[in-house]
């Protein structure tokens, strides 16, 4: 028989446990965020065992609002939050004592903090330094392959062919007709998504229109879901969880299978991953490269490029100078190699350029302030480390513990740091929103450390010529293979200033705030 007041009681005290937990997970801080170890303000929140929901709900938002005392001098100062357990510093200025402090400090583990930050997992791999102060074994190896994968060596062989794809879908775009509105998310999304398999691995899928369809929606199913509740709540059952695992196994199962297919057949292909496979790495270590290699190629670089087509194509006098430049770099490197400039088709002038051709021929700067100005508008997501405390010395003391600010930062803590809190700052670069690729040349933006997490510091974007690469042969693409200009949904052109700008809290898809095309013509020589 059964006892239903004793089940009643049993479902209540089960209820009330249940209640009980859930109101400490939501509404109890962590004592280590009131441990009075320093005097950082801390961002309070609507549900404080939570925490900082709005650092990744809406993040740009979430500083300014809670961190932003003077508009013109966007996220600076220190302040501290929860995230479910895990004391978080914001740290952002511009000035160079605060920014050597996240730069050069050895004992902040890069992989830490992206592990929790990024990927949600607390305490994986948190000693991205080890007991010398050295960088782990295995980042080490990361990195070392990072670096092959993009060498000179490497790339300059690939560079033609990265610029065929440009041509190809560019042609692909243009179909029949005379013109074409591009969305660019749609378009030049996928064609870097294009360039970067073929650098970095399965470079089948660049060959593939539908192999590249798939795993580019893959991967953005992954990165576009990603989010407060998925990063650090996981293991709640979630919509948008399942949608991110969807992503992350099909990814993980395509790499899988056509290394497989390769190994089977003996097909061999160009990119750095056939290099890892002549060198004995398993079918694991290489599909973690390529997918870990095609996010670090994708996430910052993808809708700076596009934007740079777009401010290009909103100014003619901008683009007549890019187009000047362009030309003019291009005609001495085809007399450089003997060759008649005029006898060359388009393609051919874009194909003969080697990477240190980019990088040193004066005529191509334009194209280089182009693309850094773009970098400094869009690069808004945030630096992570973390600091398990100070290492010792070889002599075995400890090292001065970490102190920005006149704070010193307690073990176990992530720091991030906020690149718009120095790349918008109004005093280091007046008229921050304005797109003014020339304000390089009057020495706005010179000091060492003014791109932060991108050309500074311990972990400088590894990847940054290979970004460079892609963005500037597909910008020469546009300016060489086509006329264009940046208009709404209705064709109405926009000038420089009218340029829509995304929500800067989208740290990758970067969707216009107003409906914005790049509308392309074929040339009309």
């Amino acid at each position: 028989m059964i006892d239903v007041q004793t089940d009643s009681k049993l479902l209540f005290a089960a209820s009330a446990l249940v209640a009980s937990w859930l109101l400490w997970v939501f509404f109890v801080p962590p004592k280590q965020l009131h441990n009075g170890f320093n005097k950082v303000p801390i961002i309070k929140n609507r549900l404080p065992g939570l925490g900082g929901v709005g650092f990744y709900a809406n993040r740009y938002t979430f500083l300014s609002k809670n961190v932003t005392k003077d508009p013109r001098h966007p996220h600076h100062g220190i302040a501290k939050f929860n995230l479910l357990g895990k004391v978080v510093y914001h740290v952002g200025g511009n000035d160079e004592e605060t920014m050597r402090a996240i730069c050069l400090n050895k004992d902040l583990s890069f992989s830490g903090g992206n592990n929790f930050l990024f990927a949600g997992i607390a305490g994986a791999r948190q000693g991205g330094i080890n007991e010398d102060g050295e960088v782990d074994t295995e980042e080490k190896r990361v990195m070392r392959d990072l670096i092959k994968a993009i060498s000179p060596t490497r790339l300059n062989p690939i560079a033609p062919r990265l610029v065929e794809d440009a041509y190809e879908g560019i042609q692909e775009w243009l179909g029949n007709g005379a013109s074409a509105d591009l969305d660019m998310q749609q378009t030049y999304y996928p064609l870097v998504f294009r360039f970067t398999v073929r650098v970095m691995g399965m470079a089948e899928y660049a060959s593939s229109p539908e192999d590249l369809k798939r795993f580019v929606a893959a991967f953005w199913a992954t990165q576009r879901n990603s989010g407060f509740w998925t990063t650090i709540l996981p293991w709640v059952p979630q919509p948008r969880l399942l949608m991110r695992l969807w992503g992350a196994v099909t990814l993980w199962r395509m790499v899988r299978k056509t290394l497989a297919e390769r190994q089977k057949t003996g097909h061999r292909e160009e990119d750095y991953a056939q290099d890892l496979i002549d060198n004995g790495y398993s079918h694991n270590q290489v599909s973690k490269f390529v997918i870990g290699g095609i996010i670090a190629g994708i996430l910052n670089t993808i809708g700076t490029g596009a934007y740079s087509v777009a401010f290009v194509g909103a100014d003619d006098d901008l683009k007549r100078q890019c187009r000047a430049g362009l030309e003019a770099g291009l005609r001495k490197v085809a007399e450089s190699r003997g060759e008649v400039y005029e006898d060359l088709t388009p393609l051919q002038k874009l194909q003969m350029v080697k990477l240190e051709d980019w990088e040193s021929i004066p005529d191509f700067e334009i194209l280089h302030l182009v693309f850094k100005e773009s970098i400094r508008l869009m690069l808004t997501n945030s630096l992570n480390r973390y600091y398990p405390g100070p290492s010792k010395d070889k002599e075995g003391k400890l090292k001065p513990r970490l102190t920005i600010y006149g704070e010193e930062i307690e073990d176990d803590a992530y720091v991030t740091f906020s690149p718009p809190s120095n790349l918008h700052d109004a005093d280091a670069f007046p008229e921050p929103f304005k797109f003014d690729p020339m304000r390089y040349k009057r020495g706005q933006g010179q000091t060492e450390y003014t791109f932060i997490g991108w050309g500074a510091g311990h972990h400088k974007c590894t990847g940054m010529r290979f970004a460079k690469l892609e963005t500037i042969i597909a910008l020469s693409s546009f300016l060489l293979f086509t006329d264009f200009e940046t208009v709404d949904d209705r064709g109405k052109r926009y000038s420089l200033q009218e340029v829509p700008l995304p929500d800067l809290s989208q740290s990758h898809w970067r969707t216009p705030r107003r409906p914005m095309r790049v509308r392309i013509t074929k040339p009309t020589q």
